[in-house]
Protein backbone atom coordinates (compact mmCIF):
# COMPACT_ATOMS: atom_id res chain seq x y z
CA UNK A 1 0.00 0.00 0.00
CA UNK A 2 3.18 2.84 1.06
CA UNK A 3 4.86 1.58 -2.45
CA UNK A 4 1.71 2.28 -4.60
CA UNK A 5 1.14 6.03 -2.38
CA UNK A 6 4.69 6.64 -3.26
CA UNK A 7 4.28 5.60 -6.63
CA UNK A 8 1.39 7.97 -7.19
CA UNK A 9 2.90 10.58 -5.51
CA UNK A 10 5.69 10.93 -8.03
CA UNK A 11 3.67 10.53 -11.02
CA UNK A 12 1.51 13.36 -9.97
CA UNK A 13 4.24 15.45 -9.33
CA UNK A 14 5.91 14.32 -12.80
CA UNK A 15 2.33 15.42 -14.63
CA UNK A 16 2.90 18.55 -12.90
CA UNK A 17 6.57 19.45 -13.77
CA UNK A 18 5.63 17.97 -17.33
CA UNK A 19 2.97 20.66 -17.31
CA UNK A 20 5.60 23.56 -16.07
CA UNK A 21 7.50 22.26 -18.72
CA UNK A 22 5.44 22.98 -21.90
CA UNK A 23 4.20 26.28 -20.27
CA UNK A 24 7.67 27.50 -19.92
CA UNK A 25 8.57 26.56 -23.58
CA UNK A 26 5.34 27.46 -25.37
CA UNK A 27 6.28 31.61 -23.06
CA UNK A 28 9.90 30.93 -24.59
CA UNK A 29 8.31 30.69 -28.16
CA UNK A 30 5.59 33.42 -27.88
CA UNK A 31 8.75 36.40 -25.91
CA UNK A 32 11.68 34.87 -27.04
CA UNK A 33 14.93 34.53 -24.75
CA UNK A 34 14.75 37.62 -23.26
CA UNK A 35 12.98 35.94 -20.10
CA UNK A 36 15.90 33.61 -19.40
CA UNK A 37 18.87 34.69 -17.25
CA UNK A 38 21.39 34.99 -19.96
CA UNK A 39 22.75 38.21 -21.49
CA UNK A 40 24.96 39.82 -24.20
CA UNK A 41 27.78 38.33 -22.20
CA UNK A 42 26.52 35.05 -20.75
CA UNK A 43 25.30 33.77 -24.17
CA UNK A 44 25.21 30.10 -22.42
CA UNK A 45 23.00 29.06 -19.10
CA UNK A 46 21.53 26.48 -17.89
CA UNK A 47 19.52 25.12 -20.52
CA UNK A 48 22.64 24.70 -22.79
CA UNK A 49 23.49 22.79 -19.43
CA UNK A 50 20.98 20.77 -19.75
CA UNK A 51 21.67 20.04 -22.90
CA UNK A 52 24.89 18.43 -22.51
CA UNK A 53 23.42 17.13 -19.25
CA UNK A 54 21.05 15.38 -21.04
CA UNK A 55 22.61 13.53 -24.27
CA UNK A 56 24.81 12.47 -21.82
CA UNK A 57 22.16 10.73 -20.18
CA UNK A 58 21.62 8.94 -23.19
CA UNK A 59 24.69 7.31 -23.61
CA UNK A 60 24.03 4.73 -20.55
CA UNK A 61 21.59 2.54 -22.80
CA UNK A 62 24.71 2.49 -25.52
CA UNK A 63 26.89 0.93 -22.91
CA UNK A 64 24.76 -1.30 -21.46
CA UNK A 65 23.04 -2.84 -24.29
CA UNK A 66 26.11 -2.45 -26.78
CA UNK A 67 29.19 -2.18 -25.44
CA UNK A 68 28.14 -5.04 -22.79
CA UNK A 69 26.54 -7.06 -24.99
CA UNK A 70 29.50 -7.19 -26.99
CA UNK A 71 31.63 -8.01 -23.85
CA UNK A 72 28.93 -11.06 -24.02
CA UNK A 73 27.88 -9.38 -20.04
CA UNK A 74 25.05 -11.33 -19.13
CA UNK A 75 23.91 -9.32 -15.97
CA UNK A 76 22.78 -6.55 -18.25
CA UNK A 77 19.67 -8.69 -19.85
CA UNK A 78 17.39 -7.73 -17.43
CA UNK A 79 18.12 -3.99 -17.40
CA UNK A 80 18.95 -2.90 -21.00
CA UNK A 81 15.61 -2.30 -22.36
CA UNK A 82 15.34 0.15 -19.54
CA UNK A 83 19.04 1.71 -20.32
CA UNK A 84 17.34 2.02 -24.21
CA UNK A 85 14.33 3.94 -23.22
CA UNK A 86 15.73 6.10 -21.10
CA UNK A 87 18.34 6.55 -24.18
CA UNK A 88 15.25 7.40 -26.18
CA UNK A 89 13.86 10.11 -23.72
CA UNK A 90 17.09 11.75 -23.14
CA UNK A 91 18.01 12.68 -26.49
CA UNK A 92 14.55 14.09 -27.54
CA UNK A 93 15.02 16.27 -24.10
CA UNK A 94 18.95 16.73 -25.09
CA UNK A 95 17.54 17.79 -29.02
CA UNK A 96 14.70 20.43 -27.50
CA UNK A 97 17.40 22.99 -25.74
CA UNK A 98 19.14 23.77 -28.48
CA UNK A 99 16.04 23.78 -30.76
CA UNK A 100 14.62 26.48 -28.65
CA UNK A 101 18.21 28.74 -28.36
CA UNK A 102 17.79 29.12 -32.19
CA UNK A 103 15.85 32.23 -31.48
CA UNK A 104 12.91 31.35 -34.04
CA UNK A 105 12.46 27.77 -33.55
CA UNK A 106 9.91 27.31 -36.11
CA UNK A 107 12.95 27.22 -38.83
CA UNK A 108 14.81 24.71 -37.59
CA UNK A 109 14.60 23.32 -40.74
CA UNK A 110 17.17 25.83 -42.08
CA UNK A 111 19.45 23.94 -40.32
CA UNK A 112 19.49 20.68 -42.93
CA UNK A 113 21.09 21.08 -45.88
CA UNK A 114 18.09 21.22 -48.24
CA UNK A 115 17.98 23.90 -51.12
CA UNK A 116 15.64 26.71 -50.74
CA UNK A 117 13.75 30.09 -52.11
CA UNK A 118 16.24 32.16 -49.95
CA UNK A 119 19.17 30.50 -51.99
CA UNK A 120 20.48 30.04 -48.57
CA UNK A 121 23.23 26.37 -47.43
CA UNK A 122 23.97 25.38 -44.01
CA UNK A 123 27.67 26.30 -42.63
CA UNK A 124 29.38 22.98 -41.63
CA UNK A 125 31.93 24.67 -39.98
CA UNK A 126 29.25 25.82 -37.59
CA UNK A 127 29.52 23.36 -34.06
CA UNK A 128 25.25 23.61 -34.48
CA UNK A 129 25.20 21.65 -37.82
CA UNK A 130 27.83 19.46 -36.16
CA UNK A 131 25.35 18.64 -32.96
CA UNK A 132 22.26 18.78 -35.39
CA UNK A 133 23.55 15.48 -37.58
CA UNK A 134 25.24 14.07 -34.57
CA UNK A 135 21.38 13.85 -32.26
CA UNK A 136 19.81 13.04 -35.64
CA UNK A 137 22.52 10.19 -36.42
CA UNK A 138 22.67 9.12 -32.70
CA UNK A 139 18.63 9.34 -32.34
CA UNK A 140 17.93 7.00 -35.59
CA UNK A 141 20.24 4.76 -34.76
CA UNK A 142 19.12 4.24 -30.94
CA UNK A 143 15.47 4.40 -32.13
CA UNK A 144 16.04 1.36 -34.01
CA UNK A 145 18.38 -0.36 -31.50
CA UNK A 146 15.57 -0.13 -29.00
CA UNK A 147 13.08 -1.17 -31.73
CA UNK A 148 15.48 -4.83 -32.10
CA UNK A 149 15.81 -5.16 -28.20
CA UNK A 150 11.30 -5.16 -28.07
CA UNK A 151 10.59 -7.12 -31.22
CA UNK A 152 11.06 -10.51 -29.42
CA UNK A 153 8.87 -9.45 -26.59
CA UNK A 154 5.83 -7.62 -28.88
CA UNK A 155 3.54 -10.68 -27.91
CA UNK A 156 3.50 -9.18 -24.21
CA UNK A 157 2.68 -5.27 -24.97
CA UNK A 158 -0.33 -3.91 -23.00
CA UNK A 159 -2.06 -2.76 -25.44
CA UNK A 160 -5.71 -2.41 -24.32
CA UNK A 161 -7.61 -1.32 -27.39
CA UNK A 162 -8.74 -4.24 -29.34
CA UNK A 163 -8.43 -2.63 -32.96
CA UNK A 164 -5.09 -0.72 -31.94
CA UNK A 165 -3.77 -3.94 -30.35
CA UNK A 166 -4.69 -5.94 -33.85
CA UNK A 167 -2.88 -3.08 -35.98
CA UNK A 168 0.15 -3.23 -33.98
CA UNK A 169 0.80 -7.10 -34.09
CA UNK A 170 -0.14 -7.40 -37.97
CA UNK A 171 2.56 -4.99 -38.14
CA UNK A 172 5.17 -6.28 -35.94
CA UNK A 173 4.19 -9.99 -36.98
CA UNK A 174 5.72 -8.90 -40.63
CA UNK A 175 9.40 -8.64 -38.82
CA UNK A 176 9.27 -11.46 -36.43
CA UNK A 177 7.74 -14.95 -36.04
CA UNK A 178 10.17 -16.51 -33.77
CA UNK A 179 11.65 -18.83 -36.69
CA UNK A 180 15.36 -20.16 -36.74
CA UNK A 181 15.93 -18.40 -39.23
CA UNK A 182 14.41 -15.29 -37.83
CA UNK A 183 16.57 -15.46 -34.64
CA UNK A 184 19.83 -15.94 -36.92
CA UNK A 185 19.16 -12.80 -38.41
CA UNK A 186 18.22 -11.27 -35.37
CA UNK A 187 21.72 -11.57 -34.06
CA UNK A 188 23.47 -10.91 -37.21
CA UNK A 189 21.62 -7.66 -36.88
CA UNK A 190 22.06 -6.98 -33.40
CA UNK A 191 25.52 -7.48 -33.75
CA UNK A 192 25.95 -5.18 -36.29
CA UNK A 193 24.09 -2.38 -34.66
CA UNK A 194 25.98 -2.71 -31.30
CA UNK A 195 29.32 -2.55 -32.83
CA UNK A 196 28.37 0.88 -35.04
CA UNK A 197 26.78 2.33 -31.52
CA UNK A 198 29.65 1.37 -29.70
CA UNK A 199 31.45 4.36 -31.97
CA UNK A 200 28.64 6.60 -31.92
CA UNK A 201 28.70 6.63 -28.31
CA UNK A 202 32.20 7.95 -28.46
CA UNK A 203 31.74 10.25 -31.19
CA UNK A 204 28.29 11.98 -30.22
CA UNK A 205 29.52 13.56 -27.41
CA UNK A 206 33.07 14.11 -28.80
CA UNK A 207 30.80 16.60 -31.12
CA UNK A 208 29.42 17.79 -28.29
CA UNK A 209 32.46 19.11 -26.97
CA UNK A 210 33.24 20.58 -29.95
CA UNK A 211 31.15 23.34 -28.66
CA UNK A 212 33.21 24.38 -26.36
CA UNK A 213 36.47 23.35 -27.70
CA UNK A 214 36.57 25.01 -31.06
CA UNK A 215 36.14 28.41 -28.83
CA UNK A 216 39.56 30.66 -28.38
CA UNK A 217 37.69 30.28 -24.57
CA UNK A 218 40.57 29.57 -22.00
CA UNK A 219 39.45 26.36 -20.05
CA UNK A 220 37.54 25.43 -22.60
CA UNK A 221 39.72 25.34 -25.95
CA UNK A 222 41.56 22.39 -24.95
CA UNK A 223 42.37 18.92 -26.68
CA UNK A 224 41.30 17.10 -23.66
CA UNK A 225 37.89 17.87 -23.81
CA UNK A 226 36.44 15.36 -26.05
CA UNK A 227 37.58 12.53 -23.87
CA UNK A 228 36.43 14.30 -20.64
CA UNK A 229 32.95 14.25 -22.42
CA UNK A 230 32.73 10.65 -22.93
CA UNK A 231 33.83 9.87 -19.43
CA UNK A 232 31.58 12.25 -17.71
CA UNK A 233 28.22 11.21 -19.98
CA UNK A 234 28.84 7.52 -19.37
CA UNK A 235 29.29 8.09 -15.45
CA UNK A 236 26.14 10.01 -15.43
CA UNK A 237 24.39 7.70 -17.51
CA UNK A 238 25.50 4.38 -15.62
CA UNK A 239 24.28 7.15 -12.03
CA UNK A 240 20.87 7.59 -13.59
CA UNK A 241 20.49 3.63 -15.15
CA UNK A 242 21.20 2.82 -11.32
CA UNK A 243 18.84 5.58 -9.84
CA UNK A 244 15.83 4.48 -12.03
CA UNK A 245 16.29 0.47 -11.57
CA UNK A 246 16.51 0.88 -7.79
CA UNK A 247 13.35 2.63 -7.93
CA UNK A 248 11.62 0.72 -9.95
CA UNK A 249 12.60 -2.23 -8.10
CA UNK A 250 11.98 -0.52 -4.66
CA UNK A 251 8.65 1.75 -5.42
CA UNK A 252 6.98 -0.28 -9.02
CA UNK A 253 3.57 -1.88 -7.37
CA UNK A 254 4.00 -4.37 -10.65
CA UNK A 255 7.38 -5.36 -8.75
CA UNK A 256 9.96 -5.95 -11.43
CA UNK A 257 12.31 -8.83 -11.49
CA UNK A 258 15.55 -6.99 -11.83
CA UNK A 259 18.43 -9.33 -9.96
CA UNK A 260 20.74 -7.85 -7.25
CA UNK A 261 23.48 -8.90 -9.58
CA UNK A 262 22.38 -5.85 -12.16
CA UNK A 263 22.66 -2.96 -9.40
CA UNK A 264 25.96 -4.59 -7.78
CA UNK A 265 27.72 -4.49 -11.10
CA UNK A 266 26.64 -0.79 -11.87
CA UNK A 267 27.45 0.24 -8.57
CA UNK A 268 31.25 -1.01 -9.70
CA UNK A 269 31.12 1.02 -12.85
CA UNK A 270 30.11 4.19 -11.24
CA UNK A 271 32.97 3.43 -9.13
CA UNK A 272 35.34 3.16 -11.55
CA UNK A 273 34.30 5.93 -13.78
CA UNK A 274 34.12 8.35 -10.59
CA UNK A 275 37.85 7.49 -10.30
CA UNK A 276 38.18 8.34 -14.38
CA UNK A 277 36.44 11.24 -13.84
CA UNK A 278 38.36 12.82 -10.94
CA UNK A 279 41.65 11.98 -13.26
CA UNK A 280 40.53 14.05 -15.89
CA UNK A 281 39.80 16.45 -13.36
CA UNK A 282 42.67 16.99 -12.07
CA UNK A 283 44.17 16.62 -15.10
CA UNK A 284 42.66 19.98 -16.15
CA UNK A 285 43.70 21.76 -13.26
CA UNK A 286 47.59 20.35 -13.77
CA UNK A 287 47.68 21.03 -16.82
CA UNK A 288 46.15 25.17 -16.06
CA UNK A 289 49.11 25.52 -13.35
CA UNK A 290 51.45 23.71 -15.53
CA UNK A 291 50.64 26.32 -18.47
CA UNK A 292 51.51 29.41 -15.88
CA UNK A 293 48.82 31.35 -18.40
CA UNK A 294 47.34 33.61 -16.69
CA UNK A 295 43.77 33.33 -18.03
CA UNK A 296 43.24 30.21 -17.71
CA UNK A 297 44.58 30.09 -13.66
CA UNK A 298 42.13 33.06 -13.42
CA UNK A 299 38.78 30.97 -14.63
CA UNK A 300 39.88 28.07 -12.76
CA UNK A 301 40.24 29.49 -9.43
CA UNK A 302 36.82 31.50 -10.20
CA UNK A 303 35.12 27.90 -9.09
CA UNK A 304 36.47 28.45 -5.72
CA UNK A 305 35.06 32.28 -5.55
CA UNK A 306 32.56 33.45 -3.25
CA UNK A 307 30.22 32.98 -6.25
CA UNK A 308 30.61 29.71 -6.99
CA UNK A 309 32.98 27.91 -3.43
CA UNK A 310 29.46 26.03 -2.34
CA UNK A 311 28.70 24.52 -5.50
CA UNK A 312 32.21 23.41 -6.16
CA UNK A 313 32.05 21.73 -2.64
CA UNK A 314 28.82 20.34 -3.03
CA UNK A 315 29.64 18.63 -6.98
CA UNK A 316 33.01 17.38 -5.19
CA UNK A 317 31.42 15.47 -2.27
CA UNK A 318 28.61 14.17 -4.63
CA UNK A 319 30.36 13.03 -7.70
CA UNK A 320 34.08 12.07 -6.27
CA UNK A 321 33.54 11.47 -2.51
CA UNK A 322 29.94 9.64 -1.93
CA UNK A 323 30.41 6.91 -4.63
CA UNK A 324 33.52 5.74 -2.62
CA UNK A 325 31.36 4.04 -0.72
CA UNK A 326 30.75 1.25 -3.64
CA UNK A 327 34.26 0.10 -2.16
CA UNK A 328 32.44 -1.67 0.50
CA UNK A 329 30.19 -4.98 -0.36
CA UNK A 330 27.27 -3.60 1.85
CA UNK A 331 26.39 -0.37 0.12
CA UNK A 332 26.89 -2.25 -2.89
CA UNK A 333 23.48 -4.51 -2.07
CA UNK A 334 21.36 -2.40 -0.25
CA UNK A 335 18.80 -0.16 -2.39
CA UNK A 336 18.55 2.55 -0.17
CA UNK A 337 21.98 3.20 -0.56
CA UNK A 338 22.28 2.64 -4.10
CA UNK A 339 19.09 5.20 -4.79
CA UNK A 340 20.90 8.19 -2.45
CA UNK A 341 24.58 7.87 -3.79
CA UNK A 342 23.24 7.27 -8.04
CA UNK A 343 20.88 10.37 -7.14
CA UNK A 344 23.86 12.67 -5.59
CA UNK A 345 25.61 11.26 -8.47
CA UNK A 346 23.59 12.93 -11.16
CA UNK A 347 22.30 15.93 -9.74
CA UNK A 348 26.71 16.42 -9.25
CA UNK A 349 27.30 15.88 -12.69
CA UNK A 350 24.92 18.87 -13.69
CA UNK A 351 26.34 20.69 -11.31
CA UNK A 352 29.72 19.66 -12.88
CA UNK A 353 28.13 20.84 -16.46
CA UNK A 354 27.49 24.37 -14.85
CA UNK A 355 30.53 24.61 -13.16
CA UNK A 356 32.29 24.30 -16.37
CA UNK A 357 30.30 26.77 -18.57
CA UNK A 358 29.11 29.27 -16.26
CA UNK A 359 32.20 30.70 -14.70
CA UNK A 360 33.87 30.28 -18.39
CA UNK A 361 31.45 33.06 -18.99
CA UNK A 362 31.04 35.15 -15.89
CA UNK A 363 34.62 36.70 -16.21
CA UNK A 364 35.37 39.26 -18.77
CA UNK A 365 39.53 38.45 -19.02
CA UNK A 366 39.78 42.32 -21.09
CA UNK A 367 38.14 43.97 -17.94
CA UNK A 368 39.35 41.53 -15.59
CA UNK A 369 35.62 42.17 -13.69
CA UNK A 370 33.23 39.33 -12.96
CA UNK A 371 30.06 39.32 -14.81
CA UNK A 372 26.85 38.39 -12.75
CA UNK A 373 24.55 35.64 -13.74
CA UNK A 374 21.25 34.16 -12.55
CA UNK A 375 18.86 31.61 -13.48
CA UNK A 376 14.89 32.81 -13.74
CA UNK A 377 12.10 31.12 -12.98
CA UNK A 378 12.00 30.21 -16.74
CA UNK A 379 15.00 28.53 -16.68
CA UNK A 380 14.31 26.55 -13.39
CA UNK A 381 10.81 25.72 -15.28
CA UNK A 382 12.46 24.33 -18.08
CA UNK A 383 15.09 22.40 -15.84
CA UNK A 384 12.85 20.85 -13.23
CA UNK A 385 10.33 20.17 -15.52
CA UNK A 386 12.18 18.29 -18.14
CA UNK A 387 13.36 15.66 -15.58
CA UNK A 388 9.46 15.50 -15.07
CA UNK A 389 8.70 14.90 -18.67
CA UNK A 390 11.76 12.18 -18.25
CA UNK A 391 10.15 10.27 -15.46
CA UNK A 392 6.82 10.32 -16.56
CA UNK A 393 7.87 9.10 -20.52
CA UNK A 394 9.84 6.01 -18.46
CA UNK A 395 6.46 5.21 -16.52
CA UNK A 396 4.09 5.33 -19.67
CA UNK A 397 6.70 3.50 -21.42
CA UNK A 398 6.68 0.75 -18.97
CA UNK A 399 3.14 0.76 -18.82
CA UNK A 400 2.76 -0.78 -22.78
CA UNK A 401 6.12 -2.71 -23.16
CA UNK A 402 7.81 -4.81 -20.45
CA UNK A 403 11.05 -3.16 -19.18
CA UNK A 404 12.38 -6.28 -18.12
CA UNK A 405 13.13 -8.56 -20.81
CA UNK A 406 11.38 -11.84 -21.51
CA UNK A 407 13.46 -13.11 -24.47
CA UNK A 408 17.35 -14.07 -23.85
CA UNK A 409 19.45 -12.29 -26.60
Amino acid sequence: MRTHKIEKSIIITSIFLTIIWILSAIYTFVYGLEPWGIHKKVVWGTDIVNFVFWIGNSHSGTLISAILYLLRQQWRETIHRIAETMTIISIIIAGFFPLIHLGRPWFFYWLFPLPNQTSLWVNFKSPLIWDLIAIFTYMILSFLFWFLGILPDYKLFNIKHPKRKRKVFSFLNKYWSGSSANWKEYHWTYNLFAGILTFVVVSVHSIVSFDFSVTILPVWHSTMLPIYFVIGAIYTGLALLLFVTAILTKYNSTKLEIPEISGIYLSKLILTFSLLTLYFYLLEYFFGFYSQEPSILRLLSLRFNKSYLILTLIMIFQIFILPQFFWFEKVRKNTNLQILISFNVVIGMWLERFLLIVPTLSFDLITNEKISYSPTIIDYSLTFGSLGFFVLSVYLIGKIIPLVPKSKI
